[in-house]
């Protein structure tokens, strides 16, 4: 169409937000936003239609503007408002429990919420879930594949078993599961797993499959702990993809989405086996799982990294991201970056690269969830660029040829205890500092 201005999905929202804050006096106190699948944004307001018939000429106006501003992103100036009250009552979309609706500016006495409309990424900005439980957990997670997470998930869970603890793992990289391979052998397999946990659950029959979940992973055999796993799948899983496809939906009836039941699949376990600690296996990246699992769980969260433009600029998305999320001073302070795979190289190298590492792992923490700085101001969350321990400051574990193809069931000989001290002797120790804080493992 002539004339219309090429607008991008970053800047409708911006636009929409400027376009109701010069009507607002029209509009009432609270002006709800809806956003939908492909970003067009709908106008809420609480009332019925007849209840705005003083301002209809006023209101014309502003949709006729939001129409004209927004391009590719505009709706029909007839169809952009809506007047209800039905979507403020209890379980609506509106309500003002709902996780999803944030407060997104605030001014002269008028609340403009947002609400998202989205298929995946939700979790990212909803808050903490309560649990029943009380053993600590550790999410183990990366914003990019391929850095080592699960191998040290498995060397520090044989690590602590050995000092006597009950280690308790959920495989939750469903996407491409690899830990619990690695923890238990095909012979040892239980016969279902967490994917078929989820679809049971859709249909209330979860406990058909809950006490055929878990088995011992043979690496803590003749120790004083236990490594017990909970796999993506089990020897009768069957079609693994089908039910892959149906986790993350909500349960039908209740509106319990993924991290909802989640946290109740892990209870029944944690309840169940009373583990020491609980380690939870996160899908690399954006994705839903990793959401939950990092921010939503009540778990500390080792976050894997090598030192490249590419894993920070990662980062920096989700870092952002997390620097507008409602409860950040929850979690914030359970976050701990850890360097991974680092280089083969001679001492001197290798303290220049874990220099590079701190400095860039503490820009990011620097400019997002660090708090500012001011004279007078009482104490806040944030480090400085050496202070150990924080969260920026890595825990670092190193590279070893002999860890290339990891996989201590198949070589019949376990873990290499002089090797793993090696690449992850300092990990262990930190973060089992960490965790039992006190205590120390061999």
């Amino acid at each position: 169409m002539k004339g219309t201005p090429n607008i991008l999905f970053k800047d409708a929202l911006r636009i929409t937000i400027e376009t109701t804050m010069q009507f607002r006096a029209f509009l009432g106190e609270d002006v709800y936003l809806v956003r939908d699948m492909i970003g067009k944004v709908r106008v809420v307001l609480k009332g019925e239609q007849t209840d705005f018939e003083d301002r209809r000429g006023n209101l014309k106006d502003y949709a006729e503007a939001l129409h004209q501003r927004l391009g590719a992103y505009a709706i029909p100036p007839e169809s952009v408002l809506m007047y209800s009250e039905e979507l403020f009552s209890a379980g609506k979309l509106l309500e003002a429990s709902n996780p999803d609706l944030r407060l997104i500016d605030e001014a002269s006495g008028s609340r403009i919420w947002l609400l998202e409309r989205q298929l995946i990424a939700q979790d990212w900005g909803r808050p903490a879930l309560r649990r029943a439980t009380k053993n600590p957990r550790v999410t183990f997670y990366s914003v990019k594949g391929g850095v080592g997470r699960s191998t040290a998930l498995v060397v520090w869970a044989w690590n602590l078993a050995k000092a006597g603890k009950r280690v308790l793992v959920f495989d939750l990289d469903l996407e491409s599961p690899g830990v619990s391979a690695t923890l238990l052998p095909m012979d040892r397999q239980p016969e279902y797993g967490i994917v078929d946990w989820f679809v049971e659950d859709a249909v209330g029959q979860a406990g058909l499959v809950e006490n055929a979940m878990d088995a011992l992973s043979p690496l803590s055999q003749d120790m004083t702990g236990e490594i017990r796993v909970v796999p993506a799948y089990g020897g009768a899983t069957g079609e693994y993809l089908p039910k892959l496809a149906r986790c993350y939906l909500e349960q039908p009836g209740s509106g319990a989405g993924w991290a909802e039941r989640l946290q109740r699949m892990a209870e029944v376990f944690e309840k169940k086996h009373a583990p020491d600690v609980v380690f939870l296996d996160s899908r690399a990246g954006l994705h839903d799982i990793a959401a939950a699992l990092v921010t939503r769980m009540d778990a500390d969260a080792l976050l894997f990294a090598v030192d490249s433009p590419q894993t920070w600029a990662a980062y920096t998305f989700l870092f952002q991201h997390w620097n507008t999320h409602p409860q950040i001073q929850k979690f914030r302070n359970r976050l701990q970056m850890v360097a991974a795979l680092i280089p083969d190289m001679e001492e001197k190298e290798r303290e220049q690269y874990l220099n590079m590492f701190r400095e860039h792992s503490w820009n990011l923490f620097l400019d997002t969830v660090y708090d500012d700085t001011k004279a007078g101001e009482p104490e806040k969350f944030i480090y400085d660029l050496n202070e150990e321990p924080s969260p920026h400051f890595p825990i670092p574990i190193l590279s070893h040829k002999l860890l290339q193809g990891f996989d201590p069931l198949a070589s019949g000989h376990g873990i290499d205890k002089l090797i793993t001290d090696l690449a992850f002797g300092e990990f262990m120790k930190q973060a089992t500092r960490l965790l039992f804080p006190g205590e120390a493992t061999e």
